[in-house]
């Protein structure tokens, strides 16, 4: 299926670029409340939109978002408190760091 390899390389490249750029993300990330409105998808690209919105760099391995669904989100939030409502129904975790957020691995999902 060349459309789901491409897509897959091009999310990657996507995720990936934005790790090089750790410091001009933290300098435009808005710690307040921002309005969310995801209904739920596929997990990357509600990573993805959530970092433009929000203006963090999010570090995470492209791997990690794979095959996962992103949980509804609906209100105002921060950044940490929205990625870890987004994360809620995975085996995600969201952390801060010194650069912005980052998504690692946390055990079973919470149901």
């Amino acid at each position: 299926m060349p459309f789901a390899v491409s897509r897959a390389c091009m999310v990657t490249a996507l995720l990936t670029s934005a790790l090089l750029l750790p410091a001009a993300a933290n300098a435009a990330c808005q710690h307040q409340a921002v309005k969310y409105d995801y209904a739920p998808q596929r997990l990357d690209q509600a990573v993805q939109d959530l970092a433009h919105r929000s203006g963090c760099f999010v570090q995470v391995d492209p791997s990690l978002l794979e095959n996962k669904q992103g949980a509804a989100v609906h209100g105002r939030y921060r950044p940490l408190p929205a990625l870890t409502h987004l994360l809620r129904s995975t085996d995600l975790k969201a952390i801060k760091t010194r650069d912005g957020l980052a998504i690692i691995r946390n055990g079973p999902p919470q149901p």
